[in-house]
Formats: structure tokens, sequence, C-alpha cells
């Protein structure tokens, strides 16, 4: 008689060929998809892994310590903590960034309590691998990350920024609006970041101001962040078209006009009609023509019919402003849809 199957004796893929063979393909894995399957594999196992990864973790063989350390974050299992600092503080291993991921997807309360100790630690290299860990770790962590970012290191400082991001929590803002002048760029623009993940008012006129920083980058993350927060934002921005100085009143103008807020239009038509640059006045018209909306298009069509008034490439920029996407899209008066 044929061998007959029954569904629900169907051994699961874990099982076919036993931890071992699961193992051997972990140990074997060399790109992260195969490192990936064999992970999936051995967390849908019935079998203990633990020891088996803590083994790895502790042997010679450095790159697959690095992988059983992620390995055993994944799992989540308390029973690795100790293991797992020990390679984290042991300086000749360069362990230190994967057991503090692990220790932080472990997430519980003893193994968020050694990150926290260990942004004190002697070596930067740990206080920073902690600092990154941390941003999984929620509230907790967020004043022993503000005090990383005022105290520690620049690399400490760096991890602990993007962190603060990660966790979105408005406690961080004061802090991350210091290192928003911090003379690193690199500083300056995760500190840009965190404060446009956290999305607070309190850091609109800080992150106006990193509108024209000298790194492009950081200007661009400031628009982003400001855009985020929205309407609170638009008094520091619009107070910047007042600034003597006419390149921070064009990127105000842009940044206007990628805010895409209707409200804007009449301090945008002023500095249409009257900035002294006629760059200025070419971004205000490239702005209103990114807002789109009725008032904006009327004011760029009467300053069309101006030209006793109007320099050729504001024209030119109002011209180009008026067939905007943001103007097309915009049903014209009178229209009824059906």
């Amino acid at each position: 008689a044929p061998l007959m199957y029954e569904p629900d004796r169907v051994r699961s893929a874990p099982e076919i060929g036993g931890t071992a063979s699961i193992l051997a393909e972990f140990d074997a894995a060399t790109s992260s998809d195969r490192y990936a399957q064999a992970l999936q594999k051995l967390m849908r196992s019935r079998q203990n892994v633990v020891p088996d990864l803590l083994m790895r973790l502790e042997g010679n063989d450095l790159n697959l310590a690095k992988k059983a350390a992620l390995a055993l974050g994944y799992l989540r299992s308390p029973q690795a903590i100790p293991s797992l600092v020990a390679e984290a503080l042991n300086p000749s291993r360069s362990l230190c960034w994967h057991a503090a991921s692990a220790l932080s997807y472990i997430g519980n309360p003893e193994a968020v309590g050694i990150l926290i100790k260990m942004l004190h630690h002697n070596s930067v290299q740990v206080q920073a691998a902690a600092a990154k860990a941390l941003g999984r770790n929620g509230l907790a962590a967020v004043s022993p990350l503000v005090e990383a970012l005022n105290r520690c290191d620049d690399l400490v400082k760096l991890h602990a920024a993007h962190a603060l991001g990660q966790i979105g929590s408005p406690i961080a803002v004061p802090a991350l609006i210091t290192a928003l002048n911090h003379t690193s760029r690199s500083i300056r623009f995760e500190a840009t970041k965190a404060l446009a993940q956290i999305k607070s008012p309190l850091a609109a006129t800080a992150l106006a101001e990193r509108l024209t920083d000298t790194d492009l980058g950081v200007q661009s993350q400031a628009a982003q962040a400001l855009k985020n927060i929205g309407m609170p934002a638009l008094p520091a921005i619009v107070a910047m078209l007042k600034n003597p100085a006419s390149n921070t009143r064009s990127v105000a103008a842009r940044t206007l006009g990628q805010m895409g807020i209707e409200e804007v239009v009449p301090v945008l038509v002023e500095v249409l009609q009257n900035d002294a640059f006629p760059y200025v006045r070419c971004d205000a018209a490239r702005a209103l023509g990114e807002i789109g909306s009725h008032d904006a298009v009327f004011h760029l069509a009467a300053m069309l019919k101006d030209r006793d008034r109007i320099d050729r490439s504001v024209r030119n920029a109002a011209i180009a402003a008026s067939s905007s996407p943001a103007v097309r899209s915009r049903p014209r008066a009178g229209s009824n849809s059906r």
C-alpha cells in the first residue's frame, strides 16, 4: 500500500534535518539573505538553541561571533545577557556594536539598564555603541541619551542624537536645539533629523536658522523638519524674509513654497513685488507656483501684466510658476465637475 501522510503529522521546516542542520546553515551563511533565512529557522525551532549560539559568541571565529550576537538579540533570551555584556566590554574582541545591539533587542529592564551604564564606560566605542542601541528602548533611555548628547565625545553625541530622533520624545528638544550649533556637520545633521522626527514647534526658530547652514544636507533636513512641523513653523520662516541677507530671504521663500500653505501667499507676494534682488523675487514667484492657489495664480498673472516693473528673469520665473503642476492641478474658477 502507498505511504499515506496525515496533514497534522507533517513536520515543520525547522524539524527537517534537525537543529544541527540549521546551525550548520547558520554558520555557513555569508549573505544577509541566507543569514535571515537561517535565523528564521532557528527562531521557529522547538529546540533551545541559545547554548549553541552562546558557544559561537564566545568562540574564536569573530565573524561567527557577530552573527551569534545578533541572533541572541533577536531570540530575546535573558540567558544571553551576561555573555553579551562580557563581549561588549572586551576590548580585544571588537564586538561592542553587535553585543549592544543584541541587548537592545532583548530590551528587558536588565538589558536596558546595562546599556545605560555603558554610556559611562571609559571606552568611547562602548559609549557610542550603547547610545546607538538605546534608540530602540523608548522613554527610559531619553534622559541618559540627553546627558550623553550634552557631555560626551562627538562620536557618542552623533549616535545619541540619532537615537533621540528614533524615540521621538519632546523631552529631548532643548538638547537637540543646542546641538544644532555644533561645529560638526554630522552632529548638526543628526540633530536636525531628530527634530524633524519629533516635530516640536519649540524648535521652529532654531531650525529656520539652519536653513542657511554651510552644509547643504543640514539645510535640506532643516527644511524637511519645518515642513513636518507645519503651520506653527510659519512665523519663524516668515521672519527670515525680513533678514538683511538676500540669500537668507531666498531660502525662506523657497521653503515656504515647499510647505505649500496658502496662508503665506500675501507675504510671498510682497517679496515678489518689492525685494531688491531679482533672484529673491524669482524664488518668491516659484514658491507661489508651488502653492498653486487661486490667489497665488492671480498675483503671478498681475505681475506678468506689469511690464514696466518686472525684470526679465522674474518674468520667466513667473511664467514657469504659472504653469507648474500645482497650478495645473487646481480646477479653474467657475468650472463644474461632473
